[in-house]
């Protein structure tokens, strides 16, 4: 089975993750798992090999079929953005998102 696996760098330390575990929203670490993903990141990206695990996080993501980015009004008139089930992918799709989430804002704004 294929599992999602990425490699995040940031300034001071470097994210790796990725599971799809349906169903499962334990919020402590699973050492197995753990394990499985640093082995994928590392097969990915060599030179993690020696690098020290600082932490682990458990990340529940809710996910859909597709994303929904979409704007309405309520019957009181008020707008509400809805942006949500980037799943797993949040971190890579965020970007995109957000800036069309700030399009719809705006629009709701200006009427």
């Amino acid at each position: 089975e294929v599992m999602p696996t990425y490699v995040v760098p940031r300034i001071h330390d470097i994210v790796v993750g990725g599971t799809a575990q349906q169903g499962e929203w334990n919020r402590q670490p699973d050492q197995a798992t753990a394990a499985e993903i640093l082995r994928r990141a590392r097969a990915l990206v060599p030179e993690l090999a020696g690098a020290e695990v600082v932490n682990h996080r458990v990340g529940l993501r809710p996910a859909r079929p597709t994303v929904r980015l979409e704007s309405e009004r309520t019957e009181e008139g008020s707008g509400v953005v809805h942006c949500y089930g980037h799943g797993g992918a949040g971190v890579t799709l965020s970007w995109g998102c957000a800036a069309e989430v700030v399009d719809q804002v705006n629009a709701l704004a200006s009427g």
